[in-house]
């Protein structure tokens, strides 16, 4: 996603007052659907529509596409979200974080997606607004993100419906995570064929424009995932009371989680830079090698040139100007001054 890109989308907010619902994402408009689930240790119910909070159990309220501001709003006034956090839902250019209010944490999270194919790469920012028993989420794309979640959640496997809204919380993120080592698993596969490439089929420039490719993309899904790894330790750390204190400990293992990405992208951007070394390394050999026989050739044909040149001056009293045989016996001088010089430079170990 290109920093140009990125203006044209927010300049349309440039001039507003703080709070204002813009929707600055690059996702066509289109009707936003809401996905409510209801459950609690013994019941499940699935409704498409706004739902009252019940105490005895917990709400996750899905919304996605996020282009119809007025249902953001309107979620915001049921749910008494602060409007800072529905303009942050709705920028979809934040960076991960936590944020505490009265009523709930805020929490956003960026999805990442790459295609192999082409690795044209893509990230989708998720929000969360988690309250004492309810969390509500915000996707930017139609498609769900928490199939998987939803999933075991109407069939009661694990511990999701027995335990408090935030551990449905930490699954949630959890999934986000892992999709984390799918993108890893691409990029760590261009790495390693690239690597390949190199000491099979020597430096080119496809490797070289590859090479600066990987690279920008390990940058780019390293500024998106490094400063998640603050606002899950906040998140483990919080004294919140929505958060339950037997769930503390898969907060902490996300953070380890999240921390073995980053290290795993630094490992990969260190390959990429000594390949990078490598490449620049080969490129001036191969040089190097050219030179090393252009001057070979040149130094052989210095004396035979200084020959040629003696005996191409038009003087009448020269040595040897009037032998019959001087012109054979001249080249025979220049070609043993060659294979001497020859046999000099190998013995010399130059060529």
């Amino acid at each position: 996603m290109s920093r140009k890109s990125r203006s044209k989308r927010t300049a349309h907010k440039r001039g507003l007052p703080p709070e204002s619902l813009v929707y600055t994402g690059h996702r066509k408009e289109a009707p936003a659907t809401i996905h409510a689930v209801l459950y609690n240790d013994a019941t499940f119910e699935s409704i498409d529509q706004f739902v009252d909070i019940q105490a005895d159990k917990t709400l996750w309220l899905d919304i996605r596409n996020l282009s119809d501001t007025n249902l953001i709003a309107k979620t915001g006034e049921i749910f008494h979200i602060h409007p800072l956090a529905l303009e942050d839902v709705l920028n979809t250019q934040q960076r991960a974080k936590l944020e505490e209010f009265d009523n709930g944490l805020f929490f956003i999270v960026p999805h990442l997606k790459i295609d192999p194919d082409n690795l044209e790469f893509e990230s989708e920012q998720i929000s969360f607004f988690a309250g004492k028993n309810f969390i509500i989420s915000f996707q930017e794309d139609p498609d769900d993100s928490f199939e998987q979640v939803r999933k075991r959640l109407e069939e009661g496997l694990g511990k999701i419906r027995k335990k408090s809204a935030d551990y449905l919380m930490y699954a949630m993120l959890d999934t986000i995570v892992d999709g984390y080592y799918g993108v890893m698993d691409t990029l760590e596969h261009e790495v390693m064929s690239i690597e390949e490439s190199l000491h099979t089929n020597g430096v080119h420039q496809l490797a070289k424009a590859k090479i600066f490719k990987l690279k920008r993309l390990l940058s780019e899904v390293k500024h998106r995932i490094l400063p998640l790894r603050e606002a899950v330790t906040r998140y483990y750390r919080s004294d919140s009371d929505i958060i339950d204190q037997s769930n503390r400990l898969y907060f902490r293992d996300l953070v380890d989680h999240v921390a073995q990405i980053l290290d795993s992208l630094d490992s990969e951007r260190d390959m990429l830079a000594n390949m990078e070394a490598f490449y620049q390394a080969e490129a001036a050999n191969k040089l190097n090698h050219v030179m090393r026989f252009l001057t070979i050739i040149s130094t052989i044909f210095i004396p035979l040139s200084f020959i040629a040149g003696i005996y191409g001056m038009n003087f009448d009293n020269m040595p040897e100007l009037h032998t019959q045989s001087g012109y054979f016996i001249l080249l025979g001088v220049m070609f043993a001054v060659m294979v001497g010089m020859l046999g000099w430079f190998r013995h010399k170990k130059w060529i």
